[in-house]
Parts: C-alpha cells; structure tokens; sequence
C-alpha cells in the first residue's frame, strides 16, 4: 500500500492546503468548529491527506462528521440537563490535538512504513475518537441505565467515567463504520475491521476506567484523556495485527 501522493510533490501539498482550506471553512461558517479549531484543523488535515493519502483523509474526516452529528444529536436536551459540550459543540484546536495526535503521527509514518500496520493504527486512532463520542453523546441521550464499570453501580448521566449499554453499542457501530472506509480504501484487507473495532472498544473501555477511578482529578483534564484512549486503540490495533505479519510491505 503506498499513500496516493508523493510527499516531496510542492502540488501534493498544495492540493491538501487548499482541500483543508475550503473543508475547514466551510465547517467554520457551520459553526461546528472555533476559530482555533479551524486552524489546528486545516493543519492536521494538511498533514493526514499529504503524507498518509486519500484513505487517511477520509477516516479522519469520518471521526469529524460522526462526532460533529453525536455532539449536536438532542443538544438542547442535553444542555438543559447541563451535559452538553461548551461552546455549542465548537471544537478548539485542543479538541483537535487530543483527539488526532496519534493519527497524524501514523500518518505522517506512512511514508517511511508503508504497510498495513500503521495504516490499522491510523484508523483505529480515528475509530476510538469517533467511538468515544458516540459512547458519550448516546448514552447521555437514550442511557436507560448509566454505571460505572468499576463497581457496576449505577450513577447519573454525564458522570466521569459511566458507560451504557445503549452508548456502548453506538460507539461499537460507529468503530465499524470507520474500520470499513478504512478497507473501502484499501489500507487493509477486510479483517482489519475487526481489528480496528477491537482497538477501538478496548481504546474507550481503558478511558472509562480511568475516568471512573481518577476522573474526578483535577490534573486530568478531558483532552489527556481521548489522548489516551486513541494511543491505546491505535496501540491494540497495532499489537492485533502483528501477528498477522503486517508490518511488512503487502
């Protein structure tokens, strides 16, 4: 698998400037990211499409438009119960970091390491995000019964740490969602979607965990946190696919 673009073409950079440029203001004038957030966006993006290709571009666009649709997914609802993301669902540059560090360091990987591997972990990092939100959004939304998964006890909705069934199984979905474009594109055979939801689950269970048991911790913050959930999901992803041999050239 070799990334669409060359990453020493000037037009390969061009072209990902300007396709980040018009993607970022156009989610900018939809007010669904801040000012920052359009510039850490149009950055990040620059660098996923560039060095990681077509196929890496549209995981991270996947996360952006399924988070995007479970932020904003009952808003008012979840407002009103004091839930709802700040800043009506805007993400900031922070957001962006947090949420796509480990991605953008895949990608820009890829052209030292072409193969399946990084490619897995890319889209796992992407699929853990997305899988995340979705958890958050959906079970704050339609959870009949929130828990934390360390003692199984149930607590009110938003608590740090609380999983649902309802919000489990959306973030499940949305993880094969993106394990599928991933293979749609071609970075990995089929049973990479398995690999990437398997990540991706156990990438967001971690983050529940320690969100229930230090959650409340003031020294961490809600971005260290999706750092951490996307390094591990890329990380299990990874580790998943080694033996597969597909760290080598396919």
């Amino acid at each position: 698998m070799n990334p669409e673009f060359s990453a020493n073409d000037v037009t390969t950079w061009a072209v990902a400037l300007g396709v980040n440029l018009l993607f970022g203001g156009f989610a900018w004038w939809r007010g669904t990211v801040s000012r920052s957030g359009f510039v850490g966006g149009v950055l990040i993006g620059t660098l996923i499409l560039a060095l990681g290709g077509v196929g890496a571009y549209a995981a991270l666009c996947g996360f952006f438009v399924v988070g995007t649709a479970a932020t904003r997914l009952g808003y008012a609802r979840k407002a009103k119960a004091g839930l709802a993301q700040e800043a009506r669902g805007r993400r900031g540059t922070k957001h962006a970091l947090a949420n796509c560090a480990t991605g953008t360091v895949l990608a820009v990987s890829l052209p030292l390491w072409p193969s399946w591997l990084p490619a897995v972990g890319l889209v796992a990092a992407f699929a853990t995000a997305a899988s995340d939100t979705l958890g958050s959004e959906i079970g704050q939304l339609y959870g009949k019964r929130p828990y934390l998964p360390t003692t199984f006890r149930p607590v009110p909705p938003g608590t740090e740490g609380a999983v649902s069934v309802e919000g489990t199984l959306a973030g499940v979905a949305g993880s094969i969602a993106l394990g599928a474009l991933g293979w749609a594109f071609a970075l990995y055979p089929a049973v990479g979607i398995a690999v990437v939801a398997a990540g991706a689950f156990v990438g967001t269970t971690v983050e529940s965990y320690v969100g229930a048991i230090w959650g409340q911790d003031a020294r961490i913050g809600n971005e260290a946190m999706n750092f951490l959930n996307t390094l591990v999901g890329a990380a299990v992803a990874m580790a998943i696919a080694i033996p597969l041999g597909w760290g080598s050239m396919p």
